[in-house]
């Protein structure tokens, strides 16, 4: 068992979150019950995965999305209401880390794409506010864009968007998770032969052909599973907590 306090706290440390200017809180958003035994982690705060952290008996609900963002509405209702009566009727936490937990050069979105990709990290990559997010994957042998689409496939599943506008061998790949479309222009600045991200938006097919240079989408919520699973398994190991990661399905 380890406090709530103690947790959080110990959370900030790690991730290095007083680094990152964030548009949305990061640490505790709903404070619960101060003892924490079991942690339900997920992608996005809602009230499916709250639903699962009450069927696990869990104290903490550990996630990547969180439920209040700066540009949101002040007025409580709708989801947000039903997700808040939730969270209050069963003394239940809400934790989220945004930015700093794209940005951890371990734990990180970013870092374990390009471990589970078998790609080495190479220079900075992904500029926002000042701090870089992720770093270009360094791959010498050169891999060809159908291996790395099914590498992509066999790690995120799904049916991601590819634009094959790149070189034959592809030896640079600069990796953002999430909704980072606009970062295939620091992409190729920076040499990458192909962007991988989460979403795409519609002018990056224009600048893919006419820059020479692959995207892959592989979906917002399918990249962004792993960095809250590795920071709940840490987190797990060091306050001998029990931990359950839940994938409650997004196709987007």
């Amino acid at each position: 068992m380890v406090t709530l306090t103690e947790l959080e706290r110990y959370c900030h440390t790690l991730l290095n979150c007083s680094a990152i200017s964030d548009y949305a809180p990061n640490g505790v958003q709903v404070r619960g019950r101060e003892e924490i035994r079991t942690i339900v982690s997920g992608v996005s705060a809602c009230l499916a995965l709250f639903d699962a952290a009450l069927a696990h008996q869990a104290d903490l609900v550990l996630v990547h999305h969180g439920m209040f963002w700066e540009k949101d509405p002040r007025v409580v209702e709708g989801s947000l209401k039903k997700r808040l009566q939730c969270l209050l009727q069963h003394d239940l936490t809400l934790m989220a880390f945004h930015l700093p937990l794209d940005a951890h050069s371990e734990l990180g979105n970013n870092a374990q794409i390009l471990q589970r990709l078998n790609l080495t990290p190479g220079k900075p990559f992904g500029l926002y506010r000042g701090s870089h997010l992720s770093s270009i994957g360094q791959c010498p042998q050169g891999l060809s864009l159908e291996e790395m689409v099914q590498s992509v496939q066999a790690l995120f599943g799904g049916d991601p968007l590819v634009l094959p506008f790149g070189p034959a061998t592809i030896q640079q790949v600069a990796v953002c998770s999430g909704a980072a479309p606009e970062l295939i222009r620091e992409a190729k600045q920076k040499g990458a032969d192909l962007f991988l991200t989460g979403e795409a938006s519609e002018y990056v097919y224009h600048f893919a052909a006419e820059e020479e240079i692959h995207f892959i989408a592989a979906g917002h919520h399918r990249s962004e599973r792993f960095g809250v699973q590795a920071l709940g398994d840490t987190l797990a190991r060091q306050f001998e907590l029990q931990h359950h990661c839940i994938d409650i399905a997004n196709p987007i």
